[in-house]
């Protein structure tokens, strides 16, 4: 499934002039024997962490984004608040 967020617009533009850039996925991979899928999770402090789970594996933060950055997210779930 991955993850898909959607990122805040209003960003200094030389920095995002892609309109795409306001979305972000983390495509899950299932090649074979190597499997990975990204989760998320919320930090207390409203921080978006991004999961990257290998089968067999302890999940490994991939990326965070700060509280002020993000405002959507879809996709699974790790678990827990902190």
């Amino acid at each position: 499934m991955g993850v898909f967020i959607k990122l805040v617009e209003n960003r200094p533009p030389q920095e995002y002039a892609d309109p795409s850039a306001v979305d972000v996925t983390f495509d899950d991979v299932t090649k074979g024997a190597s499997q990975v899928t990204y989760e998320y999770d919320v930090l207390p402090s409203g921080a978006l962490r991004i999961l990257r789970v290998a089968k067999g594996e302890a999940p490994v933060v991939d990326t965070t984004y700060a509280p002020g950055l993000w405002f959507r997210v879809t996709g699974q779930w790790s678990g827990t608040w902190e």
